[in-house]
């Protein structure tokens, strides 16, 4: 079962770069066509997934031309889909000695090397092969493979460039969201550790405890640690910014609001081009009703950045209440397609959607947004569970919307 299964995932990898026009055509001394005959037979086993046939027939084509690079290459490839690792590697060494510059061949001959713990070899011949490959398929089984060796190699700056490359490639793909999670949750604690013992007391730890306590659930202990971390340093950048949101999160009273205000205006006196204080400022604006000062608010912070769905949406908001409908519809749908997954743009845009009287559409944008807010539960739950495993008091993770 095992084999099958091995044997459908990687046909489509190796089948579509099918030795043929991975190496190039030279001459050969024996018979050419009855080494075509040969070749094509052996390239229809493969697309029947028939392995033993196809490696019958790339085995007599080296009998009749020991040195065919094309058939060392394809015979490498199948033994390594059979897991004869040992011979795909003596295989694919010959066809690189022959053609050097065989990056799919090399990359395979990487995994080989993997597969029978010569790590070293492997990491050098997946890192020398992977930016020169061209088939999605493979660059993602070789990348994952050359990622795993940094990983345990502790080189965790390469690891996350190559999987930097794997997200662009494939966004969904679990496995690799699963090893950039973890990889950076590396680098993060290594930072934190590192800056734990070279500056214990600095302003910067302080931001981090912070952080970590935000994201813990803890928003009253990060607003402590924020508030110390700028009495140590007033000017520290993001910590006026960060100490606003704590303390929202911590409280939406009056008076929270109205220190929350401050922080972000600090944080704007610090740093004019700071887009995320703007479109906060425009959201306390919005709920205090002042719509004159959210708008300009949210416009500042879509002027200093346009990718930010936050203004877009909250740009949306206010629009909508002064009856501009049209000029709404245009940053809402502008908020959708920076972060398709916001789930407030979605929403609004359900709302507007009403008032325009266009009925399918805001069923549609409605739907979504339920499917959103029901994944948000999910996580939340997930969440919940391991916080009460781990016995913490904090039942919610405050990065999920609530």
């Amino acid at each position: 079962m095992s084999r099958i299964l091995n044997v459908a995932v990687f046909f489509l990898i190796f089948f579509s770069f099918a030795f043929v026009s991975l190496f190039a055509q030279k001459a050969v001394s024996a018979p050419q066509r009855e080494i075509r005959e040969h070749l094509a037979r052996a390239q229809q086993a493969m697309a029947d997934k028939q392995l033993d046939s196809a490696l019958h027939e790339f085995t007599a084509i080296l009998a009749l031309d020991p040195n065919n690079v094309e058939a060392k290459g394809d015979l490498g490839v199948v033994q390594y889909l059979e897991g004869n690792y040992a011979e795909a590697s003596q295989n694919l060494r010959a066809a690189l000695r022959l053609q050097p510059a065989l990056w799919k061949a090399q990359a395979i001959l990487g995994l080989c090397e993997r597969a029978q713990g010569r790590f070293d070899s492997a990491r050098t011949l997946l890192a020398k092969s992977f930016p020169h490959l061209q088939d999605p398929k493979l660059q993602i089984r070789a990348g994952m493979a050359l990622a795993e060796l940094d990983y345990q190699w502790r080189d965790l700056e390469k690891a996350s460039a190559v999987l930097a490359v794997l997200q662009k490639l494939d966004p969904a793909n679990v496995d690799v969201l699963y090893v950039i999670y973890r990889v950076h949750t590396d680098l993060a604690t290594q930072a934190r550790d590192n800056l734990a013992l070279i500056a214990p007391n600095s302003a910067r730890m302080h931001q981090v405890l912070a952080q970590h306590l935000f994201t813990e659930g803890d928003a009253k202990g990060a607003v402590a640690q924020y508030r110390e971390a700028v009495r140590i340093d007033p000017h520290l950048p993001g910590a006026h910014f960060e100490l606003g949101e704590a303390i929202l999160k911590d409280s939406m009273s009056e008076g929270s609001q109205q220190n929350a205000q401050k922080e972000f205006e600090t944080a704007l006196a610090i740093n004019p081009s700071d887009a995320k204080a703007e479109a906060q400022l425009g959201a306390l604006f919005s709920l205090h009703g002042d719509v004159a000062a959210a708008l300009s608010h949210y416009q500042r912070a879509a002027e200093l950045s346009p990718d930010d769905p936050e203004a877009q949406v909250g740009l949306g908001k206010v629009l909508m209440s002064t009856g501009e409908p049209e000029k709404a519809l245009q940053h809402l749908l502008a908020a959708v397609r920076i972060d398709p997954t916001n789930a407030q743009a979605h929403y609004r845009l359900a709302q507007l959607y009403r008032q325009l009287a266009r009925a399918s559409d805001a069923e549609r944008e409605m739907g979504t947004f339920l499917e959103l807010r029901q994944g948000e539960e999910r996580l939340r739950s997930a969440y919940s569970q391991i916080y009460r495993q781990s016995g913490n008091s904090q039942a919610l993770n405050p990065d999920i919307p609530q």
